[in-house]
């Protein structure tokens, strides 16, 4: 049996990588909640830079995970066997302070590039720590879906982008 793809090796992935990229801030493989001031610091603060930066990495809003049985299984009433193929989609949503008077919309329009890119640069990312990501066969392009402002607790206004990726590999077979 061959190794599959799942959802937390590739959020893993996926998190590993936009950490190979310089001045990204925070890194989670989750989405946070943000209910204050202290929330919004805890988990976006960007010691290195002193400034509010940070990711998150969801499944996308749509088509998560679709999954395709291939030909030749016929294993009735048996579990473990199947050809499996499966479409993974994921967001990763960035959060930058917002610095009107030091340009902070551009500062952040170019590492929200330096990630897109740096994604695109592979045919398929690696996995956390180094190798082949299992079972992933192929990678789609990370596409910048959305890049504007969001508001934390009624309050707190920063840069917003979402990219989204896709994934197909083998999960079972």
């Amino acid at each position: 049996m061959s190794v599959a793809a799942t959802p937390v090796s590739l959020r893993a992935a996926i998190a590993a990588l936009i950490g190979t990229v310089a001045n990204t801030g925070q890194i989670h493989a989750r989405r946070r909640v943000v209910r204050s001031e202290n929330d919004l610091r805890r988990f976006f603060w960007d010691d290195t830079n002193s400034r509010i930066c940070g990711w998150m990495i969801a499944p996308a809003l749509s088509g998560t995970a679709d999954s395709v049985r291939n030909t030749g299984f016929s294993g009735y009433g048996l579990k473990g066997g199947g050809n499996v193929m499966t479409d993974f989609a994921f967001q990763v949503e960035g959060i930058f302070g917002l610095d009107d008077a030091n340009a902070s919309e551009e500062v952040f329009g170019d590492l929200v590039w330096a990630v897109a890119d740096e994604f695109n640069s592979y045919g398929v990312i690696p996995k956390a720590g180094g190798g082949v990501l299992p079972g992933v066969t192929i990678q789609g392009p990370c596409n910048i879906t959305q890049f504007g402002y969001i508001t934390f607790a009624n309050t707190f206004l920063c840069h917003y982008a979402r990219l989204e990726l896709t994934f197909n590999g083998r999960t079972r077979g």
